[in-house]
């Protein structure tokens, strides 16, 4: 029986990290591909597992049928990961939400806990329940072990167990999973698997001696099998895929969705009108774009110029933008999109517009990150066009920040012109949006040594170079050359460049920026996607954004005094307990499982700043964290059989701790410049795989020592287990949600490793006076 419960569990850590990305991959999606949702994603989960783990698991220790109880518990988490997936899908018809409307970080953070709660909740009780399971049938045969080391071995076995089967399942799901199979299908693949498991652990209906009761469940178990297959390999999964996606974009004519290593892309059709989205907002429409956009952004910049031949666009130029770029006499236009699989859909859903664009042989289509494609461009440019107009994700937002302006600029020939657009107002700059533009235009004004801003009623056009001419070009002038130029245009009359380009406008946009932020925008410390945050909050979120823009003010020197406030707290209420080792262990697998948060999510910044991709690699980057944590699970599990005491180990793991963290930003710092290289790039990620492995050995291995000393304090073991897996799930939440939301975006990755630094030095401190406290 023992060899079947370990085959469940590992099962069990299996279905729990396919879940984990399925919903967390549908979830990002539903909230437009913003990074930062996913730290509060990852954060819910791993709140409710802690639940589960503590309070379900506290009554396997009440049960009398706990085989039979943990059986139901995989269950109905099978059942409820299905639902949650459609409830993913459809939410926003009853939040009375459109498709392509934005989200502000409260109801993304109510709506991913509700719809995490019940399959967290009954994963993490599935933990619990399998330590005191594996504890029941291991002491019938180990009666020489002590009853301590026992517990403390069985809890470790079932963590090792557990992530072994992470580790394999996140493999699994990248490779073979995600890439033929849509969310639901994958649902059921993993119920088809529970439930074989469920009635391999059960016995057999048709063997003697076994009551009715038992009889029944063990037919009815045996009989999810063979539906559950038919489910998969009829049309059924598919069409409860299609009829969620349909409810997901109701009154849209769906014509086509697909998921790629960036994001998802959507295509609707209406007359004959093309819209396709990515993540769930609109990006290109074709034949009929936004006129006024399309003609403002194109002819403003290169009448601006004195003979623009080599183009450069950055997203955004299909349906409109390289069909007005083409009226003018250039050489080649190099295009490239955020997602390098959408020109590709473009061209499956063409009209005569895109048709003309992809067909014109000056156009050259680069299936590439955009950012890849520059630092690899072997030619200077005369226009580059950026077409991402909000810093709102951390995709967009490296092309937004100093060190991707700095690429730019070194792209762009003599008299070169760089564009973007941001939100923009003629009648009135909320103080949020006036901290949006005022940031970029900083970040700009520190690299280019002219910028001159064209403020709009829509849009805010910002242009940047390293002449003076764009600064000197008149009105009179940029229609000149377009009279020269014979330009075919519907909006852009002599009189509305006129009209653009009073300084009237100039004066209204300086003077609302005046007391506006002095920040600068930065790869690795993304101020952009939280200033866009706190706009669009003010939008959705209006009453939480108050307290949102707050956390603008965190630095390190009020990190710093949070962290001695809390020491001298906990110490004042903790040192009176009878004892005080209790809480100071509850501490330090707190911290850690802060830290561990927070390292992941430093990573999955760290590889979207460099890459633009985590969409496809989560599974990897988590997978890689996974086997980390089963490898130090293993090797302080083999430990804690010979040592009497955990403690010098916990000392020595949480001064490790604290040097990696203190060293991991220094990597990411000096790894940008090197992937001009193409064969850094293999390298980095390998490098990415094994930071994230270091991070999950030092996670995992604390968990053991930490149980194997508290147990010689309690030896009640679902409690122990329960509470110090809560714990660390616990500080994971508490990571997730300050770290993702406010640290990583306002600090940066390197000042956000030193508050790792710091709490981790608070619990150590903290431990060892609880030592000497005896």
């Amino acid at each position: 029986m023992k060899r079947k419960l370990i085959f469940a569990i590992v099962v069990m850590g299996f279905s729990g990290i396919i879940a984990e990305i399925v919903l967390l991959r549908e979830l990002v999606i539903t909230f437009h591909g913003n990074e930062l949702s996913i730290g509060v994603i990852l954060a819910n989960w791993l709140l409710l597992e802690s639940a589960g783990a503590y309070f379900l698991g506290k009554k396997v220790s009440r049960a009398k049928r706990k085989l039979g109880l943990f059986i139901l518990l995989t269950i109905l988490f099978t059942i409820f990961f299905i639902a949650a997936i459609y409830a993913s899908r459809i939410f926003k018809d009853y939040l009375s939400v459109i498709p392509g409307e934005g989200l502000g970080i409260m109801p993304m953070f109510y709506v991913s806990f509700l719809i995490l709660l019940p399959v967290s909740l009954l994963h993490g009780a599935l933990f619990t329940w399998g330590c005191k399971l594996y504890f029941l049938y291991s002491s019938s045969k180990t009666s020489k072990t002590s009853q301590d080391k026992l517990s403390a071995f069985s809890i470790s076995r079932v963590y090792i167990y557990e992530t072994l089967g992470t580790m394999v399942g996140g493999v699994i799901l990248t490779y073979l999973l995600i890439p033929y199979l849509h969310s639901i299908k994958i649902a059921f693949v993993l119920a088809l698997l529970n439930f074989i498991i469920c009635a391999y652990l059960i016995k057999p209906f048709w063997k003697p001696n076994i009551t009715i009761q038992k009889r029944l469940v063990s037919i009815f178990l045996f009989s999810l099998v063979p539906l559950t297959i038919y489910v998969i390999f009829s049309s059924n999964a598919d069409q409860l895929h299609f009829m969620s996606v349909e409810q997901q974009w109701k009154n849209h004519n769906l014509v086509h969705y697909e998921n790629s290593h960036y994001g998802n892309i959507v295509v609707t059709e209406r007359e004959g009108e093309y819209t396709f989205f990515s993540d769930g907002l609109p990006v290109i429409t074709s034949p009929n774009p936004d006129l006024v956009y399309v003609e403002e952004f194109v002819h403003l910049p290169m009448l601006s110029h004195s003979d623009p031949r080599n183009i450069m666009i950055l997203s955004g130029g299909a349906g409109g933008i390289i069909n007005e770029i083409l009226k003018h006499d250039v050489s080649r236009i190099d295009y490239t999109e955020a997602d390098p699989l959408l020109p590709e859909v473009v061209k499956k859903h063409s009209t005569p517009l895109t048709e003309n664009e992809f067909l014109d042989p000056r156009v050259n289509i680069e299936k590439i990150d955009g950012r890849f494609f520059l630092k690899r461009a072997a030619k200077n440019y005369d226009i580059i066009f950026s077409g991402f107009t909000d810093p709102a994700t951390l995709h967009t937002n490296r092309f937004f920040t100093k060190e991707f302006f700095s690429l730019a600029k070194s792209r762009l020939s003599s008299d070169g012109i760089f564009i973007l657009g941001l939100p923009g107002s003629l009648t009135y700059l909320s103080s949020e949006l006036a901290d949006l533009n005022a940031m970029v235009l900083n970040t700009l004004e520190s690299v280019f040594p002219y910028v001159k801003v064209i403020p709009g009623e829509i849009n805010n056009f910002y242009l940047a170079s390293r002449s003076q001419n764009i600064e000197d070009v008149s009105p009179a002038e940029m229609i000149e050359r377009k009279e020269a130029r014979n330009l075919e245009v519907n909006m852009l009359t002599p009189g509305y460049i006129e009209y653009k380009l009073q300084a009237r406008w100039l004066d209204f946009y300086f003077n609302n920026i005046e007391e506006a932020t002095d920040n600068i925008n930065h790869d690795f410390k993304p101020l952009g996607v939280f200033y866009s945050l706190v706009y669009w909050n003010e939008k959705f979120s209006p009453s939480f954004n108050n307290i949102f823009k707050q956390g603008a003010q965190i630095n390190l020197y009020s990190s710093g005094l949070v962290f001695i406030l809390f020491f001298l707290i906990f110490y004042t209420i903790s040192s009176r307990s009878k004892n005080f080792r209790k809480p100071a262990l509850s501490l330090c697998i707190f911290s850690t499982g802060f830290a561990g948060m927070l390292f992941d999510l430093i990573l999955i910044f760290a590889f979207q700043v460099l890459f633009g991709y985590i969409f496809y690699w989560l599974g990897l980057l988590v997978t890689a964290f996974m086997a980390g944590v089963m490898v130090g699970g293993m090797w302080m599990s083999s430990y804690i059989k010979k040592a009497e005491t955990a403690a010098p180990a916990i000392i020595k793991l949480e001064v490790v701790v604290i040097v990696f963290a203190f060293l991991l930003p220094w990597i990411f710092l000096n790894a940008g410049p090197l992937l001009v290289h193409k064969w850094f790039d293999a390298t980095l990620r390998i490098i990415f795989l094994i930071l994230s492995g270091i991070s999950g050995v030092l996670v995992g291995a604390e968990f053991p020592l930490a149980n194997k000393e508290y147990l010689k304090l309690s030896p009640n073991l679902s409690g122990t287990a329960g509470l110090l897996y809560s714990s660390d799930l616990l500080g994971g939440w508490l990571g997730g949600i300050i770290g993702g939301v406010l640290l990583l975006p306002i600090l940066g990755i390197f000042e956000t490793s030193l508050v790792i630094v710091m709490f981790k030095i608070t619990s150590l401190a903290i431990f060892i006076i609880a030592l000497k406290k005896k």
